[in-house]
């Protein structure tokens, strides 16, 4: 990421979906913010800020829409961010004008001031053709913007869109014009909602507001806006990639990925029906979820093999040709270890406590490792 051009005149905004610690303050020059899915991670990140007093760690977005349930814990972790020397904002997500209300219900409650710097700063989540979450990029969303700005508690800090319809496509030119049609849908959002607050009689200034685009496969295809806004990018799992980005061509090639499963053979199927090995991690290790590429998984190294079948706790692996020709069993005795690259391996990291880091171009058994990364896990829920 260091060397790439991901985005003329833009910024990276670091997503945690698969989450690493670092150190490493020259590793996060170019990053200006994170933002996190769970609030343990959120708890990380305002513990890093008071660690290390700057950014990036002193710029949060909650990256889901906000319910009401995590408010006492948003409110929590803001006053904690606040009171470190560094300062910071944690921001929220919204996307539905219910959101709001009872945000400012939330906060009236605590008795705040109409002070600015008591307002809480949101984002809006604009719909940008994926159909996950987002409000629609038109009359609807200016109108719930609108409704934040005239807000006495809320100040709108900047719009977030998604394109997570990239991940279906496999070419580069369409992935360019997803990029171009996620910047030109949001340039022309933000002149719809310039020309209503100017009807409102509004003051607010729209070239004030943070454009925060995102998605891993269109991560090297967003150019500078043409816009005075400031404009970040915030990709999800680039750290570690996975094969559908294998698919997408985000991630050029196997050496590209960092993020694998260590399993071991357990088992020698010799018999015609089956003619595989079985290895030691299923979908607790793995997740079972799909890919274009077909199959539930894939070893590093071994283009001519494929994962076709998972249970929970192991997985299946023949021949590409479906097992019609003899398998290569002297090649992999019990206890052989197989790297096996996830579907997704946001996923997939999520089902472990540790990560080993190894600095070894030759990948394998022998690798030292040199480092352990603790993620945040779990996912904190108040009743």
């Amino acid at each position: 990421m260091e060397s790439a051009d991901y985005g003329q005149g833009c910024l990276l905004q670091a997503g945690i979906d698969a989450d690493e610690d670092s150190d490493d303050e020259d590793e996060l020059a170019e990053v200006i913010g994170f933002v996190a899915s769970t609030t343990p991670e959120l708890e990380m990140l305002v513990e890093l800020a008071w660690e290390h007093e700057c950014r990036p760690f002193t710029d949060i977005l909650y990256g889901i829409p906000i319910c009401y349930t995590k408010l006492p814990t948003i409110y929590r972790l803001k006053e904690k961010l606040l009171a470190s020397d560094g300062g910071g904002e944690l921001h929220v997500l919204v996307d539905n004008e219910a959101q709001v209300n009872f945000m400012e219900d939330f906060i009236r409650s605590f008795g705040f001031t109409l002070a600015k710097s008591s307002k809480w700063t949101v984002f809006l989540k604009i719909d940008m053709g994926y159909h996950r979450a987002g409000v629609t990029c038109d009359k609807e969303g200016v109108l719930l913007a609108a409704r934040i700005i005239k807000s006495s508690y809320l100040t709108l800090q900047g719009l977030y869109s998604h394109c997570g319809h990239s991940y279906n496509s496999s070419d580069d030119a369409e992935l360019k014009k997803i990029a171009r049609d996620d910047q030109s849908a949001i340039k022309k959002f933000i002149r719809g909602l310039t020309v209503h607050l100017t009807l409102q009689k509004s003051t607010f200034d729209t070239s004030l507001l943070d454009i925060s685009v995102r998605s891993t496969p269109t991560m090297f295809s967003h150019d500078k806006m043409n816009v005075s806004n400031k404009t970040d990018l915030h990709p999800g799992n680039y750290v570690f990639y996975y094969r559908q980005q294998l698919h997408t061509g985000v991630c050029k090639d196997e050496e590209s990925i960092a993020g694998f499963v260590l399993a071991r053979v357990i088992g020698q199927y010799k018999d015609a029906e089956r003619n595989a090995i079985m290895v030691d991690a299923g979908a607790t290790a793995l997740t079972k979820e799909g890919t274009p590429q077909g199959g539930v998984c894939s070893v590093y190294g071994s283009p001519d093999l494929e994962c076709y079948r998972m249970s929970q706790e192991s997985t299946m692996i023949r021949l590409k040709d479906g097992g019609n020709t003899p398998f290569p069993f002297e090649g992999y005795p019990l206890g052989t270890p197989v790297l096996l690259i996830p579907n997704h391996s946001c996923l997939a990291a999520a089902c472990f406590d540790v990560y080993h880091v190894v600095d070894d171009d030759d990948i394998g058994e022998d690798s030292q490792v040199i480092d352990l990364w603790k993620p945040a896990k779990g996912w904190h829920e108040t009743f």
